[in-house]
């Protein structure tokens, strides 16, 4: 070796001696508190279940007991079931609980009653977080779940008694209705009565009824709409006696639950109770639910009402709604009124309330009307139409569909391989294979689409070698969701576990600035000032709970993303939601976040995450109109709003968010 070489190699030793000293001292070095904080949020950010974040759960804080038990509920990994079921005697109780909450996001059943066993021995903090977990992992194949679970609600404790009404509800167990009938007749506690009412109305429990009725006058609206919503389900004859009174409710929230009510009755008495109510209503978002309520009960008692409301010249949503609902009372009637708001070049969601108008009328001459839709310059409209076509015009289905899977917009293409699953049509795989095989070159959610139709044609085909091809292909792309998905495939279709080749979630976030972060948040969290074509709206944002969603938030914030954005879903008694560029509610920042699932309730006024599945977050977030106990633990809660909720109440579809301020916690 010459004197060059020689030295390479002791330059080349010298480096390597160096990295293998520091990776020594970085392996035994004391962790600060903040480093091994961020070490377990960037291990569930990559959703790997790390020997770091084994040892994390035996650490000496609570604290990072504590948030390593919920990272690996996050994560997802069930080999992490048996590690958490043994911080349940965790002398923290805090640990101990977010090990109960945290085995029920694993989704493995076998804890069920493994977790209602163990909470009879539990404390009270405890146990009832234990409770909810064994309701959200039971299904119908347990059929022992519901019975244990009915006998917490003799607890002495009102927390279990609360957790156990829950937990029956997300455990669908209908038929302990007259167990919580029984609670009810007794039950002084408000959170009981509350978990126990919801959990009758939305189960529809009939013997309920008189319950219902009682309740109805009650000072808290959320649990008046509950009572709604169950007599909505009742087949009581007084039922929509007492709904008709429910429009009439001073809370908005309310009178739409009995909207929605009067409009599952389909009798001609709620018909009647709806086109007497239209007349008088101001607020745009009853306006909707009342012309949708009239457009599903087929009347046309309300024709004269709606032709006043659209000369009247309304915003575009209720102009859309006004349409629809012409096009089922008059049928082809309101072909003429279609063709002549077309005419006057619309926006495209009037466009795409145009082509849904048509569907609804079915008549033979409006295909050719929908085809010009479907060829619109605007994805929304062209999505709309697609979904007519497919319904009203199915001897050229072939053609429509190759179109579709050919549209440069995802959506189409997403709509399209949905409409290939729900057939079964094998002759489109070369088509989806050839998609798939593109790789980064198409979003991310067509991919997905793809791998989540497979399933269907398992079934019809068996162990085809093309399928498998794809499932292949899935497990090996970038993107993590689709990993996921062909895995889940894998373990479900061909009883084969892949998931030690599905590598882990690329982050965006590095450990370093999520330590800086926690540094700089460790006094208390940052907040948000919305300013929207309403009004100014105040919201803590939930570092501690949920950090890589806020980070991601205010990285959005900071780089204007959300500047003009329009708040494209309005429902009311349920949620406001906005941040999608698209405006369709199918759009986003070009990149999943991971979900962080917490025991936060969705309360009113929370601030949650949308997504299309788990992991699919990105900017579009919701602020929750009333209480959601159904939404808690499946989407993330990152934050609450803390001053003008009276301005999210009166926001509409189409208002603006002009822009967004971030405000450090306190140092």
């Amino acid at each position: 070796m010459g004197p060059a070489l020689k030295r390479i190699a002791i330059g080349l030793a010298v480096i390597a001696l160096g990295f293998a000293a520091y990776y020594l001292y970085d392996s035994f070095r004391t962790r600060s508190r903040l480093e091994k904080l961020a070490e377990i949020i960037h291990d569930e950010d990559r959703r790997e279940l790390t020997d770091r974040l084994k040892l994390f759960i035996k650490d000496d804080s609570a604290e990072v007991r504590s948030l390593a038990a919920l990272a690996i509920g996050r994560i997802g990994d069930k080999h992490g079931g048996d590690l958490l079921f043994g911080m349940l005697s965790d002398h923290s109780l805090d640990v101990a609980s977010s090990a109960a909450f945290a085995l029920g996001l694993l989704g493995d059943k076998q804890y069920a009653m493994r977790l209602l066993q163990a909470a009879d021995n539990l404390p009270a903090g405890v146990a009832a977080p234990a409770l909810l977990s064994a309701g959200r992992l039971a299904d119908s194949t347990l059929i022992e779940i519901p019975d244990r679970l009915a006998q917490f609600l003799k607890d002495a404790s009102p927390e279990i008694r609360e957790a156990a009404c829950y937990a029956l509800f997300y455990a669908k167990a209908k038929s302990e209705g007259p167990q919580i009938l029984d609670l009810m007749a007794t039950e002084s506690d408000t959170l009981v009565r509350r978990a126990g009412l919801y959990a009758l109305a939305r189960m529809g429990v009939p013997e309920a009824t008189p319950l219902f009725i009682e309740f109805l006058a009650d000072a808290d609206p959320w649990v008046r709409s509950l009572c709604v919503r169950g007599l909505g389900q009742s087949s009581s004859p007084e039922s929509e006696h007492f709904l008709a009174i429910a429009l009439n409710d001073i809370s908005l929230g309310v009178e739409a639950q009995a909207v929605f009510a009067l409009a599952s009755k389909k009798s001609p008495s709620a018909v009647t109770y709806l086109a007497r109510k239209l007349p008088t209503v101001k607020d745009d978002k009853l306006v909707i639910a009342v012309l949708d309520a009239l457009q599903n009960l087929k009347s046309d008692q309300a024709v004269s009402i709606v032709s006043a409301f659209l000369a009247g010249g309304p915003s575009i949503p209720v102009a859309a709604a006004a349409i629809k609902y012409l096009a089922v009372a008059q049928s082809e009637h309101a072909i003429v009124l279609i063709d002549s708001i077309l005419t006057q070049m619309p926006p495209p969601a009037l466009r795409a309330a145009c082509a849904e108008a048509y569907g609804l009328i079915g008549e033979h001459g409006v295909v050719s009307r929908v085809a010009v839709l479907f060829a619109d310059e605007d994805p929304l409209v062209r999505a709309a139409a697609f979904e007519v076509l497919s319904k009203i015009d199915m001897g050229n289905s072939d053609f429509y569909l190759n179109k579709a899977l050919a549209d440069s917009d995802f959506v189409m293409v997403t709509s399209a391989i949905e409409k290939v699953r729900e057939g079964h049509l094998t002759n489109y795989l070369p088509t989806l294979s050839t998609l798939l095989s593109r790789g980064t070159n198409i979003d991310p959610e067509v991919r997905r689409s793809i791998i989540e139709a497979l399933p269907s044609f398992f079934n019809a085909m068996g162990r085809d070698s093309s399928l498998i091809r794809m499932l292949i292909t899935g497990i090996l792309d970038k993107e993590y969701v689709v990993r996921r998905a062909a895995a889940i495939v894998y373990q479900n279709q061909l009883q084969e576990d892949k998931w030690k080749l599905v590598p882990p979630a690329a982050t965006r976030i590095t450990e370093r600035t999520i330590r800086q972060a926690l540094s700089r948040y460790d006094r208390g969290n940052p907040s948000a000032t919305l300013f929207t074509t309403k009004g100014q709206i105040e919201m803590e944002l939930y570092f501690d709970v949920a950090p890589l969603t806020v980070l991601n938030f205010i990285s959005l914030v900071k780089s204007s993303f959300y500047n003009g954005l329009t708040f494209h879903r309005v429902v009311p008694d349920f949620v406001v939601q906005g941040g999608d560029p698209r405006g369709d509610g199918s759009g986003g920042p070009s990149y999943y976040i991971r979900c962080e699932y917490s025991d936060e309730p969705l309360e009113r006024g929370t601030v949650g995450m949308a997504t299309s599945g788990k992991d699919t977050g990105g900017s579009q977030f919701f602020f929750t109109l009333s209480p959601q106990p159904h939404l808690n633990a499946r989407y993330t809660a990152f934050g609450k709003v803390t001053s003008g909720m009276d301005i999210v109440d009166q926001l509409q579809i189409g208002d603006k968010i002009d822009k967004i301020i971030i405000k450090e916690g306190k140092r």
